[in-house]
């Protein structure tokens, strides 16, 4: 079916006033092919994935200023990897390059301010820091190249409290002493009272865009995190901030294969860990 309409489908929206703007594809194709190789040996699956790789090439929101809302979902390609371990050497080498030309230009939006974060804050602004720590640990799982790692490790620390806010990404974690979300955008949390434990909030987004929303106002109280927002950034620890407070499934799901991957790492690598 992919083959016969290639192209990608926004959303429609119908009477809400938002859309996903997904426009990439290419990368959905490498990686069904990819596994499709695997599952039969048909050598023209594996051409079509090279095929499809080549097309997708860099493209991504890393680098870049903005994008609009999920333009580029699921934000990071896991097509490459899925790939990488059937190619030959000249592909691996352009697969390896593609992930590393997106990791140097996060890196390099990076040095422009003192927190050294490199994603721009658009709406799921988290869901940008997982999936460029996915990309850095796939790619380092690919190349044996650990250059990057102690910048990967700073943008897990985001998530984990190292921001101008203090509060970690996620509901309930760290959970003795920890600061997290209290008020998260959930009906089920906030009608039952229960703790989405685990669950990846929004994340911090650029003060134009918090602004230019429908329907946001805060209702838990006086937001204790003012004094950290600016004109240019702004998170809330409150029910009514949808923006920045909902818990997202895509994004939690991300997170679960790095904090997988560091937890079986540390067991391997102890002393690597320590240092």
């Amino acid at each position: 079916m992919g083959l016969k309409q290639k192209g990608s489908q926004e959303s429609t929206p119908c009477s809400q006033p938002y859309r996903y703007h997904e426009i990439t594809w290419a990368d959905d194709m490498e990686w069904g092919a990819a596994e499709l190789y695997k599952a039969t040996g048909e050598k023209r699956y594996l051409d079509e994935a090279a095929e499809f790789a080549r097309e997708i090439n860099t493209v991504s929101w890393m680098g870049k200023d903005t994008a609009r809302h999920y333009e580029y979902y699921p934000f990071v390609n896991i097509g490459h990897y899925a790939l990488y371990s059937i190619a030959d050497e000249k592909l691996k080498k352009e697969l390896a390059a593609y992930y590393k030309n997106g990791i140097e230009k996060v890196y390099e939006k990076s040095l422009k301010n003192p927190y050294r974060m490199g994603v721009p804050f658009i709406w799921c602004s988290y869901n940008l820091v997982t999936a460029f720590i996915t990309q850095g640990v796939l790619y380092q799982k690919m190349t044996k190249d650990r250059q990057y790692e102690g910048f990967i490790i700073e943008n897990r620390d985001w998530l984990f409290g190292r921001n101008p806010w203090g509060i970690s990404a996620f509901i309930g974690i760290p959970k003795k002493e920890g600061n997290y979300p209290q008020y998260p955008h959930s009906p089920m949390a906030h009608v039952t009272g229960r703790e989405i434990t685990g669950g990846l909030n929004d994340g911090p987004v650029y003060g134009s865009i918090y602004n230019s929303l429908w329907g946001i106002r805060l209702v838990n109280g006086p937001d204790k995190y003012a004094p950290f927002n600016s004109d240019l950034v702004v998170y809330h620890d409150d029910y009514g901030d949808y923006s920045t407070n909902e818990p997202i499934m895509d994004g939690t799901a991300n997170a679960s294969f790095f904090m997988a991957f560091w937890a079986l790492d540390s067991l391997s690598n102890p002393i690597d860990r320590k240092e």
